[in-house]
């Protein structure tokens, strides 16, 4: 990618979400932050996961996920939930999971709210894939404000 590129897509502000999929623990988790609303009517997001990333293919197989909402000061926490994309690491291993009552997806107890996401369609693009889903169901937790790539620091350049 060209540097000048790179330098002002980094300039482009993001929450920093973990998504989880899958059921309990064996689930697998990743910090997100190519994420953003397309719908109010239904209300729809979109999710870009790298092509590679082992998430991409647990949620192409159950066509659910959750957003996490991280509250601002939780970086570390976040950061808990980077690794590589093709990895099998077991990132939901002794984290303490609640499944949602909609779609089943485990979410993370603490976070500061989620989104409950049933997946509506799916698309290549580049070496990521976009996932457009349906909020289904969702809960906040927290007032707090959210983590940001601006208060975080944390920047994902794909």
């Amino acid at each position: 990618m060209n540097r000048d590129v790179e330098k002002v897509l980094k300039k482009l502000e993001y929450g920093v979400y973990i998504v989880t999929m899958g059921r309990g623990q064996t689930g697998n988790a990743f910090t997100a932050s190519w994420l953003t609303q397309v719908s109010s009517e239904p209300p729809l997001i979109a999710l870009a996961v790298k092509n590679k990333h082992q998430s991409s293919r647990l949620i192409t197989e159950s066509g659910v996920f959750a957003v996490n909402l991280i509250s601002e000061g939780q970086k570390e926490f976040a950061k808990t939930f980077y690794g590589p994309a093709e990895s099998g690491y077991k990132k939901l291993d002794g984290i303490t999971l609640t499944d949602t009552p909609t779609t089943g997806s485990p979410v993370l107890n603490g976070a500061a709210g989620y989104l409950d996401c049933k997946v509506i369609n799916r698309l290549e693009v580049g070496n990521h894939i976009l996932f457009i889903a349906e909020v289904v169901a969702a809960a906040i937790n927290s007032d707090k404000n959210i983590l940001t790539s601006t208060n975080s620091g944390l920047h994902y350049a794909g």
